[in-house]
């Protein structure tokens, strides 16, 4: 039976509304706020709601700071696993509101959960078992966002990580938190960040980069000829028929190659920052 069939005289509001709280109870209810007339409760039902309220707000939280628990005070174990996963780093001056966290929850069909790190800072953890480009996505929709919400955002796209041991997790995402405010710092100017862009800065700023590096070294050395790729297509200049020329393979086997790279690493070798950072990271292995 449902809420309003039971209390037919109570009141729904998406936001709270103070004024009803002095003669009406006031509960949660999905993210919503119920308002029970007083005056029509039993002291047996006044005492019920009271201890049931309590018990979905502390239910309520705890789902919500699960992952904040594990990411962000390093404690408890993942509350899923992914085959692959993906986090965006959003900075804010206020809060996020829960109109735009739901935006996100609508438009991120991968979407997991929604971290709040700090007050300035959340968040978004994307499942990426089947490789949802979230970050082109985003930037197109960006302005429409910030006009719409009222509000300046300021994103780091972090990279697709796989193939990731039991509670290695935190571990790459405060490499990236590190460097997402370390990067802020220096370049306020820009508004969005991707993920071999800010690897680029911290190695000519020779930021601490080891966990990440010796991750993407093992990624190259798990894909056959890889390394024989970045180092022609850098000496190609990008250019994917001269370097399948160059290396003596057909066109579909590089590209083949590259988007298996893709999967494992989540570094596109087309692009010039993700080539440029695996040829340094090649170079001063």
């Amino acid at each position: 039976m449902k809420i309003n069939q039971l209390f037919p005289e109570g009141l729904v509001r998406e936001e709270r509304d103070l004024e009803l709280t002095s003669e009406y109870l006031e509960l949660t209810l999905n993210g919503s706020y119920l308002y029970l007339p007083k005056e029509s409760l039993s002291e047996r039902e006044l005492l019920l709601s009271g201890l049931s309220t309590e018990v979905l707000e502390i239910a309520e939280q705890a789902e919500k700071n699960v992952w904040q628990t594990y990411l962000v005070q390093k404690k408890g174990h993942a509350p899923q696993l992914f085959d692959k996963v993906q986090f965006i780093y959003v900075d804010h001056l206020l809060s996020l509101s829960k109109d735009l966290k739901d935006f996100f929850a609508s438009l991120l069909v991968n979407l997991e959960a929604i971290v709040e790190v700090s007050s300035t800072r959340t968040v978004l953890l994307l499942n990426q078992d089947m490789s949802f480009d979230a970050q082109d996505l985003i930037k197109d929709i960006l302005p429409t966002i910030e006009n719409d919400f009222d509000m300046k955002l300021t994103i780091f796209f972090g990279n697709s990580w796989a193939k990731l041991k039991d509670d290695e997790l935190p571990a790459y995402f405060d490499s990236e938190n590190r460097l997402f405010s370390d990067v802020i710092n220096y370049k306020a100017v820009d508004n969005t960040f991707a993920f071999s862009q800010v690897l680029l800065w911290g190695m000519a700023r020779q930021s601490d980069l080891t966990l990440v590096k010796n991750k993407m070294l093992s990624y190259i050395n798990d894909t056959k000829d890889i390394r024989d790729i970045v180092m022609t297509m850098w000496e190609e200049h990008g250019n994917l028929v001269q370097t399948a020329q160059k290396l003596f393979i057909h066109r579909n086997s590089l590209q083949y190659k590259l988007d298996k790279f893709l999967a494992l690493s989540g570094l596109n070798l087309k692009k010039l920052d993700d080539l440029a950072f695996c040829y340094l990271l090649i170079l001063t292995e």
